[in-house]
């Protein structure tokens, strides 16, 4: 080849270019399809020094299905699995023909690497998709205007497309669970005031072998690609993603994007041959140091990618820069972020080829980058991470224990109210793995058993709070959006929560579909949603909650810290009262005034109570500014709740059981309050 062709599918001037990456095959071929897959023509690659197999065609092949057949020695010891009866998909395919998430038994045998069934009937194929970057402009006009969110305004909304919509009685039958649906629904995202949609994996996945559909059972989250640049055709296709990363900007609104870069959907040594391992195991999986025969198992789901080989970087860098160039993407989140930065020898990295690639993508694209900040083999790595902003679990745990009434939580609780261990943390108190709030709030311990492992798999402590009324369910559950929104960070919040989504109990729901019930909501469901409104709105409308700098104390031009805790009396924190162990008070004052003498915002009061047995006497503290307190919000009282006294320094405040509550010293303005349960309903929601 005179001209270095890119991996993948390239066309210009009337042809198509295909370009895979096996080196040590003996033999590559392309597999044509016809569009119903029952014919199939074979043609034979060539290839170059580099390792990558080439061949071109005359025309630009728009929805071309196709495959590949590699060929060689097939020896797992010796890193070699070439069967040329498993069709393979491209890594760089935008398109495939088929989810595998709930296949058969029988099925997946087929798959399997070491066996001789031809796979081609129900292997998914690679489709060729043409996209423009300038043609793709004039289609969806806002695809490259990204809102450019600052970290500081930004709230996460995490959200499985298939749940999402699966029940939602407005939106048609055939699009509920789409993509498409989403578009559908940006009103209510609006209305919450999240301005960050981070939909959980929709590249291509495969069922893990105890996932029986017979059951019931699929691998609904999709954490086991097969590809990582295609959409998993249960969601629609890659125009049905760019319409809706369109339409999300049109409305101000970011996508981010979930990516599993630490394993794939391959598994084991003898598990399935889909599309890497069957082109060369070792460019992207990683082994054993001291064991060469065996895959690393990191994650705990089988064999690991490995980010530090060349091939592998590029997978990953190519990966990010097509969803952030080609298709407007603005932010993502690294599933188990600290495996993927282990180098060769299993050991952290903080320079490793990962957390190169995530700077340069960063610094090419302005993404946004998050991510779990730890390994399933049990390395933590909370604020090693630069560049990523880091999930917290830590700032999670602390919140559930205090909530629920453990002693012993009120340090905890202000270090992370006030910005944990890095500037910039990613606050979470729920997500997709572990209880949702309605659950965490319901049961004791977790029940897994439908997931068919005995209950062995998903958190054994997930710091559970049943309650004894729906009334203190309520409460507790308001507190902790409240807690998670107001605390110094950047929030998250799990799809559903806001309308008490439930698993059932079942806090590890990989392999089960929960929808979001949109319909015959109860009271107090009504009452979480609307509150959830207030809130967010709220914390977008103030700075001093939206910064995400760690509290300072710095003494202010007016002679009051920026930051002060205070005890039950109203008064400055003392040694001793952080140290008393049956402490389950915390309050906090925000001084409005920053280091030049502006006032840029309100002064504050926050009250917060982790006393699940009564309620307690607080009394309030002078404001930073001449006035007096008045009630923002209190999370054991309606949103619609009207209090307008004004409450003087040292007025004693009930603070109810599992409570928090928020004054400021200056009313906030008509549009932050809720008065009404219409006013704040989009209007098809209305009837809420």
């Amino acid at each position: 080849m005179t001209k270095k062709q890119n991996q993948g599918v390239n066309t210009q001037n009337g042809k198509t270019h295909f370009c895979i990456h096996a080196p040590k095959a003996q033999k590559l071929e392309l597999c044509l399809f016809s569009e119903d897959e029952k014919q199939e023509h074979r043609i034979s690659m060539q290839k170059d020094a580099e390792g990558c197999w080439h061949t071109e065609l005359r025309g630009e092949l728009e929805g071309q299905k196709y495959g590949y057949r590699s060929h060689g020695e097939y020896n797992p010891d010796a890193h070699l699995f070439f069967n040329p009866n498993k069709l393979l998909v491209d890594p760089y395919a935008y398109e495939v023909t088929r989810s595998l998430h709930n296949i058969s038994n029988a099925e997946k045998e087929i798959l399997l690497s070491s066996n001789s069934s031809d796979s081609a009937a129900i292997a998914p194929k690679s489709v060729i998709r043409i996209l423009d970057k300038q043609r793709l402009q004039k289609q969806y006009p806002f695809l490259y205007r990204k809102p450019h969110i600052d970290w500081g305004k930004t709230h996460i909304y995490e959200l499985h497309v298939g749940n999402f919509s699966a029940q939602h009685p407005d939106i048609a039958l055939a699009e509920r669970g789409k993509l498409s649906a989403i578009n559908q629904t940006i009103d209510y995202f609006k209305a919450l005031s999240y301005n960050q949609i981070e939909l959980m994996p929709i590249t291509p996945t495969v069922a893990d072998w105890q996932l029986d559909p017979a059951k019931g059972l699929s691998d609904q989250w999709g954490y086991n690609p097969i590809n990582h640049q295609s959409i998993d055709p249960r969601y629609g296709n890659i125009h049905d993603f760019l319409k809706l990363v369109n339409d999300l900007h049109a409305n101000g609104i970011e996508v981010s994007l979930d990516m599993v870069f630490n394993h794939t959907g391959e598994f084991v040594k003898d598990g399935f041959l889909l599309s890497y391992k069957g082109l060369d195991a070792d460019s992207y999986y990683r082994y054993l140091p001291h064991e060469p025969h065996t895959f690393a198992n990191t994650t705990g789901c089988g064999n690991c990618f490995n980010p530090n080989s060349n091939q592998s970087a590029k997978i990953i860098k190519d990966s990010l820069m097509f969803f952030s160039d080609i298709c407007g993407v603005d932010a993502f989140r690294f599933d188990l972020a600290g495996d993927c930065a282990l180098d060769n020898n299993l050991q952290f990295n903080h320079n490793s080829r990962f957390m190169q690639v995530v700077s340069e993508v960063q610094s090419a694209t302005q993404a946004k980058m998050s991510g779990e900040p730890w390994s399933a083999i049990g390395g933590y790595f909370l604020g090693q991470m630069q560049g990523i902003h880091e999930w917290n679990d830590r700032h999670e745990i602390t919140l559930k224990k205090f909530i629920r009434g453990e002693y012993g939580q009120v340090g905890s609780l202000a270090y992370h109210m006030a910005g944990g261990e890095t500037n910039g943390k990613i606050n979470i108190f729920t997500k997709h793995d572990g209880a949702t709030q309605y659950d965490w709030a319901t049961y004791s311990q977790k029940n897994n058993y439908e997931n068919n492992e005995n209950n062995r798999d998903g958190s054994n402590d997930n710091h559970y709070s049943p309650s004894p009324s729906e009334a203190n369910k309520l409460t507790k559950t308001k507190t902790a959006h409240a807690l998670n929104t107001l605390a110094r960070g950047i929030p998250l919040s799990l799809s559903g929560d806001e309308l008490w989504r439930t698993q059932n109990g079942n806090n590890n729901g990989y392999a089960r579909s929960f929808p979001l019930q949109w319909q015959n909501y109860s009271e107090a469901q009504k009452e979480r949603y609307l509150f959830e409104r207030k809130i967010n709105a709220f914390r977008q409308s103030h700075p001093i909650f939206s910064s995400i700098e760690n509290a300072s104390a710095e003494i202010m031009p007016n002679g009051k810290p920026a930051w002060e805790w205070i005890n039950i009396n109203g008064q400055t924190m003392q040694q001793n009262d952080w140290d008393y162990p049956y402490n389950r008070f915390l309050g906090y004052v925000l001084n409005g005034q920053n280091s030049s003498g502006k006032r840029f915002d309100d002064d504050f009061c926050v009250m917060i109570s982790g006393n699940p047995d009564s309620s307690m006497q607080a009394s309030l503290p002078p404001p930073p500014h001449s006035g007096h307190w008045n009630l923002v919000f209190d999370t054991s009282k309606p949103s619609s709740h009207q209090d307008k006294n004004n409450y003087q320094s040292g007025h004693n405040y009930t603070i109810e059981p599992q409570s928090v509550a928020v004054f400021t010293c200056k009313r906030p303005s008509t549009s932050n309050k809720i008065n009404n349960k219409t006013q704040i309903m989009p209007r098809k929601y209305r009837g809420m």
